[in-house]
């Protein structure tokens, strides 16, 4: 009998049993008998199944690892985790990922104004808010209103226009400046999938030089404090750990140097996404 490659990507979250596939979990419904029901009530399709206690397990996972590794390796930082909303802003997986992920700070990743406000109105309390991609100055003032609500908030320079633009919007009005990433451009590229949004021809992400430039104008506007994140992004869906070692090591010594320029507030490091599951699965 075809076991629908369960063993490549189920996890034992769903099991094949009398001839059905079923939820593992609980009463364990098969996946006909809750689809049945929905055309039972004259519903029709497509139909879309979310099932929210996967998300809480593989938040639970997530930091199941990372904690363990930092104990092995007693590493005196900590770990924290945002959800990316341009992969699904659908409520329901939304809402699920904020209530599962509340008890471990999980936080939400922006990429757009609409982002920006579904993330100010779902976050937790407390978790992080980080802002990426394009960002014009309305995008930009709407950061300093969630860090004014109370948001711990940062947002990603990708150019020196943006941090021109943050310090613009700084001198204009009187709201609380949000926390200020700077995405660093390495020489480390990645591997895989999008292997190319990384390295010196990256098209995101400041060089060296224009650090230095950033590092200054932070200082000229007496916001050199609001620098805490240096962010890299050098690919997705990789499946060689060994460029994420060589970008983290490129990237821990310009942390460093960032750090003797006076850098004092800086104290996380971003890595963006990479190491997940391959989009071709095969079998050993």
């Amino acid at each position: 009998m075809k076991n629908f490659g369960l063993n490549i990507w189920s996890n034992n979250n769903f099991i094949i049993e009398d001839g059905q596939i079923k939820l593992n979990y609980k009463c364990m419904p098969s996946l006909l008998q809750i689809v049945e029901d929905i055309r039972a009530d004259d519903v029709r399709g497509p139909i879309l199944l979310r099932f929210p206690h996967l998300i809480k397990s593989q938040i639970r996972t997530l930091y199941s690892y990372f904690d363990k590794a930092i104990q092995q390796n007693k590493y005196r930082g900590s770990f924290n985790a945002v959800f990316p909303l341009k992969v699904n802003q659908f409520p329901h997986a939304v809402d699920a990922v904020t209530s599962q992920g509340a008890q471990y700070n999980y936080g939400l990743e922006a990429g757009s104004k609409a982002e920006l406000i579904l993330a100010m109105s779902k976050t937790p309390s407390g978790a992080n808010i980080t802002v990426n991609g394009f960002k014009d100055k309305e995008m930009i003032t709407l950061g300093f209103i969630a860090a004014q609500s109370g948001h711990n908030i940062t947002i990603t320079i990708e150019g020196l226009g943006e941090l021109e633009t943050i310090i613009e919007v700084a001198q204009e009005c009187s709201l609380k400046v949000p926390n200020i990433g700077i995405r660093v451009r390495l020489h480390s590229a990645g591997s895989g999938i999008w292997a190319k949004s990384g390295g010196m021809d990256a098209k995101f992400g400041l060089t060296s030089t224009e650090i230095i430039e950033a590092i200054s104008l932070l200082k000229d506007a007496k916001l050199l404090n609001k620098l805490n994140m240096v962010h890299f992004h050098i690919g997705s869906q990789m499946s060689d750990i060994a460029p994420l070692k060589k970008a983290l090591r490129e990237a821990g010594n310009i942390y460093a140097e960032l750090k003797k320029m006076g850098a004092d507030a800086l104290k996380s490091i971003n890595i963006g996404g990479g190491l997940a599951v391959e989009y071709d699965q095969h079998v050993m």
